[in-house]
């Protein structure tokens, strides 16, 4: 889930972004959670550069529920920016590609 010009604060195991983190991309949002085999896994939030946040639980990089802690967005183009965010974070190239 590495991507040219993002940042990464955290921990690897055997090569592999793990543990709590803090992953900026180059679009300048920011995810801070738990990441697991270089993926965002476990409880983590997703913060937008227009101030709106994300919170979910992750799963292998996808989205497999939505905190009820996360606030509600009032325009459904935040939400949308949102989930395709969280798809396009969540994609992984195989070792070796």
């Amino acid at each position: 889930m590495e991507y040219t010009g993002s940042q990464y604060i955290g921990e690897f195991v055997d090569g592999r972004m793990e543990g709590e983190a803090e992953y900026i991309l180059p679009t300048e949002t920011k995810y801070v959670g738990e990441m697991k085999d270089g993926m965002f896994h476990g409880q983590g939030t997703l913060y937008f550069p227009s101030g709106s946040r994300y919170d979910a639980i992750w799963e292998k990089g996808l989205v497999v529920k939505v905190s009820l802690n996360s606030p509600t967005w009032t325009r459904l183009e935040k939400s949308l920016q949102a989930v395709t965010t969280a798809e396009t974070a969540s994609i992984t190239r195989p070792r070796g590609s």
